[in-house]
C-alpha cells in the first residue's frame, strides 16, 4: 500500500467562542512571558532536529524542500520530461502565498514534537506543560523590532551556543541550544539526500563563518543592529505605501511600474538572509532552511504580510502570464499564474488537491493569527484597520524620523482648545527651542522621504552578492563595510551559479531577470541635519549633500569587494516623495516620486539621465 500523502494543514484548531485564534509570538516576547512554551518550544525542535534523516517530516527533509538536496519530496513531480530542480518561487507573485503552507507544515511537524515531550513529563509538570502545549505555535523574529541604546537586535535565543531548560525530567540543566545550529549527521544522510560538496564540509549550519569556519554571531549581532533603523524605516514605507500586491510582495523588477515600487517584502526578506548568514547558510537559498532561524525569520515575513492584507483587504490580486521570471519546475513558462494556481507540493486537507493562492490568503485555515491581526476583538472592519495602522506605526513609523517630525508639526500647530490637564497629558516630547530650530523640516506638516532605488540582474554574478549604501566617509576595506558606521542599509541580492539545478534559477537567468529593492536615506539625512552638516530636506539642499556623500560599493559572498561598474544591470539612483503627518501622527505618503539622476550620474552604476527608471 503506498504512503499517505502528508497534507500541510497546519493545526487543526477550533475557534473561540468570538472567533480566537491561538498566536504566534514574537521570540522574545515568547521567551519572557510565556516560558513554558518556549520551554516546550526548545525542547520540541531538539526532537525534531534529531528525527531520522529518511522521514519526510524530519528537520532535515522539511529544511531540504527549499533547496538541496533537489529532491522531489512527497512524490510531487513536476512538468513532463523535466528533471527535478526545486519549487522555488523566489522572485514570483507566488513567493508569500508558496511560503505560507511551508510554514504551516513546518509548524505542524514541530507541534508534534512539542505535544510528544509536553507527555514525558510527571506529574505535576505534565499536566502543566500539556496545558501550554495545546495552543504552542511558531514563534517569529521581528528583526525590525525597535531597539534601545545599547540593546541588539538578534535575540540572546538565537545567538547563545548553550541555552538552559526545564528538562522532562523535571531538572533545569543547559543544552546546546536548538536555535543556534542545526547538527549534520553524515553517517545518517544516504547520497540521494546529500547536500553539495561545498555544504558537506560543514558540520553544522554557520553564520558569519570566520576562516576556520566558526560562527560569529556577535558579527550578525552587530551588522543587524547597525542598520536596525533604516530596515524600520523600509518596513513602514512599504506596510503604509505599498497598495498593489505584485509590487509589495516580490523583487521582480516591475518595468511598467513607477520609482516608488522598487521595494518589496521579498527584498527585506532577503536582507535578513544575507545579514544573518554573511557567507553561511542562511545567505544561500540553496541551504538557508537549515539554520534554524530561517523558521523565525520567514515567520516574520508572513506576519508582515498578514498585516499588509489588514491594511489593503481588496488588494490582493494575483493574474498574470508567467514569463521565465515566473516559471518554475512546476510551473510553464506562459501558463498564466492565477488564484487557483496550484502551490506544489503542498497538498490541502483533501489530500488530493495543492493549496492555490486563494486559500491562503489568511492564516484563519492554518489555526493562527498574530498579535496585530486579532480581528475578533473588532466591532467592525474599519475599527480593526485602524488598530492595525496605528500598530504598525508605533512600531515602525513611530521611530526617530516620524517621532521627530510628529512632535515638531504638533509644536508648530496652532493650540486646540482642551484643558490644562490633556493640553499637560499632549505635550510634545521636543522642546520649544528644538522645534523652533527644525520647524522649516515640516512646513504644513509635510516633509520629504529619501530612498536610494537599486535594480540589477539576479543572477547577473552567479552567487550572492549585496551592494552597500553609505552616507559620509568609510573604510576602504571591504571587511569593516557591515559595521561601518556611516552605512545606511543594504541591497541583497541572492543569486545562484551556473550550475545550479534551481528550473527556476535557470530561466530566471537566461531571461536576465531584473530585481529591485530600495535603502532609506532620511533617517541618515536627519542626524546629518540635527548635526549641523545639512540645513534641509529640501531638494536645493539634499541634492548636493547626496552628489557628495552618497557612496555604494559591492561585496560578493565571501565579502570581497567587485567593482561596481563589472556588475552586470546595476543602477543605482535617488528618488523623494513627498509625506503628510496627520494629526493623528500616521505619515501619508503622497505617492508621486521624483528622481534626481543629478545625484548619481556620472558614477560606477549610477543612474544617468535618459536611463529607464
Amino acid at each position: 500500500m503506498a504512503n499517505p500523502r502528508i497534507t500541510a494543514t497546519g493545526i487543526t484548531t477550533t475557534l473561540g467562542p468570538n472567533g480566537s485564534l491561538p498566536l504566534r509570538r514574537e521570540i522574545r516576547d515568547l521567551q519572557a512571558n510565556f516560558k513554558d512554551q518556549f520551554n516546550l518550544y526548545l525542547l520540541g525542535l531538539v526532537d525534531l532536529q534529531k528525527k531520522p534523516v529518511k522521514e519526510l517530516l524530519s528537520y532535515y527533509q522539511l529544511a531540504g524542500i527549499h533547496g538541496e538536496p533537489y529532491v522531489a519530496w512527497n512524490g510531487v513531480t513536476g512538468n513532463p520530461n523535466a528533471r527535478f530542480g526545486g519549487y522555488c518561487t523566489h522572485s514570483s507573485i507566488l513567493f508569500l502565498t508558496w511560503h505560507r503552507p511551508y510554514l504551516a507544515l513546518y509548524e505542524q511537524a514541530l507541534y508534534a514534537s512539542v505535544q510528544k515531550v509536553a507527555g514525558q513529563f510527571a506529574e505535576p509538570l505534565r499536566t502543566r506543560y500539556l496545558a501550554a502545549a495545546k495552543d504552542f505555535r511558531l514563534p517569529y523574529w521581528d528583526w525590525a523590532a525597535r531597539i534601545t541604546r545599547g540593546t541588539s537586535a538578534f535575540p540572546a535565543a538565537v545567538s547563545s551556543s548553550t541555552i538552559k531548560v526545564i528538562d522532562v525530567d523535571g531538572v533545569e540543566k543547559p543544552i546546546n541550544n536548538p536555535l543556534y545550529s542545526f547538527r549534520f549527521n553524515d553517517k545518517a544522510i544516504p547520497t540521494e539526500l546529500a547536500l553539495d560538496s561545498r555544504w558537506r564540509q560543514f558540520p553544522n549550519t554557520k553564520r558569519a563563518p570566520d576562516s576556520s569556519g566558526n560562527s560569529q554571531n556577535g558579527v550578525v549581532s552587530q551588522v543587524i543592529t547597525n542598520e536596525n533603523e533604516s530596515l524600520r524605516t523600509n518596513v513602514s514605507l512599504i506596510l503604509l505605501s505599498y497598495t498593489h500586491f505584485d509590487a509589495f510582495s516580490n523583487n521582480a523588477w516591475l518595468e511598467d511600474e513607477d520609482a516608488g515600487a522598487y521595494g518589496s517584502l521579498e527584498d527585506l526578506h532577503g536582507e535578513i538572509h544575507d545579514k544573518v548568514g554573511e557567507g553561511g547558510h542562511m545567505g544561500s537559498l540553496a541551504v538557508s532552511a537549515f539554520d534554524p532561524v530561517f523558521w523565525m525569520h520567514h515567520t516574520n515575513v508572513d506576519r508582515l504580510w498578514a498585516i499588509w492584507q489588514a491594511l489593503h483587504p481588496n488588494a490582493y490580486v494575483i493574474d498574470k502570464v508567467s514569463q521565465a521570471a515566473e516559471a518554475n519546475f512546476t510551473i510553464s513558462a506562459g501558463a498564466r499564474i492565477s488564484g487557483t494556481t496550484d502551490l506544489k507540493p503542498w497538498y490541502d486537507s483533501s489530500a488530493t488537491k495543492f493549496w492555490n493562492s486563494n486559500g491562503v490568503k489568511y492564516t484563519t485555515p492554518f489555526g493562527h493569527a498574530y498579535p496585530e491581526t486579532q480581528r475578533w476583538l473588532y466591532p467592525n472592519d474599519q475599527a480593526y484597520q485602524a488598530a492595525v495602522t496605528n500598530e504598525v506605526v508605533r512600531q515602525y513609523g513611530a521611530n526617530r524620523i516620524t517621532s521627530f517630525f510628529t512632535n515638531l508639526a504638533a509644536s508648530a500647530a496652532p493650540p486646540k482648545e482642551a484643558s490644562t490637564a490633556a493640553a499637560s497629558k499632549q505635550t510634545p516630547v521636543a522642546t520649544a527651542s528644538v522645534a523652533n530650530k527644525f520647524a522649516h523640516l515640516v512646513p504644513n506638516r509635510m516633509y520629504t522621504e529619501w530612498i536610494t532605488n537599486l535594480r540589477t540582474l539576479k543572477h547577473g554574478l552567479n552567487q550572492t552578492f549585496r551592494v552597500f549604501v553609505f552616507l559620509g566617509d568609510f573604510n576602504p576595506d571591504p571587511k569593516t563595510w557591515p559595521t561601518e558606521f556611516n552605512v545606511v542599509g543594504r541591497f541583497t541580492v541572492l543569486g545562484r551559479g551556473d550550475d545550479t539545478p534551481c528550473e527556476k534559477c535557470q530561466q530566471d537567468q537566461e531571461s536576465e531577470l531584473v530585481i529591485t529593492g530600495t535603502v532609506p536615506l532620511t533617517s541618515a539625512l536627519l542626524q546629518d541635519i540635527v548635526a549641523g552638516q545639512l540645513a534641509s530636506l529640501e531638494p536645493a539642499d539634499v541634492e548636493g549633500y547626496l552628489e557628495r556623500n552618497l557612496h555604494w560599493r559591492v561585496t560578493l559572498f565571501d565579502g570581497s569587494e567587485k567593482p561596481r561598474e563589472e556588475v552586470p544591470g546595476l543602477k543605482v539612483s535617488v528618488v523623494s516623495t513627498k509625506v503628510r503627518i496627520g494629526d493623528d501622527g500616521i505619515p501619508v505618503y503622497s505617492g508621486v516620486y521624483d528622481t534626481h539622476p543629478g545625484i548619481t550620474d556620472g558614477r560606477p552604476a549610477g543612474l544617468t539621465p535618459g536611463d529607464r527608471v
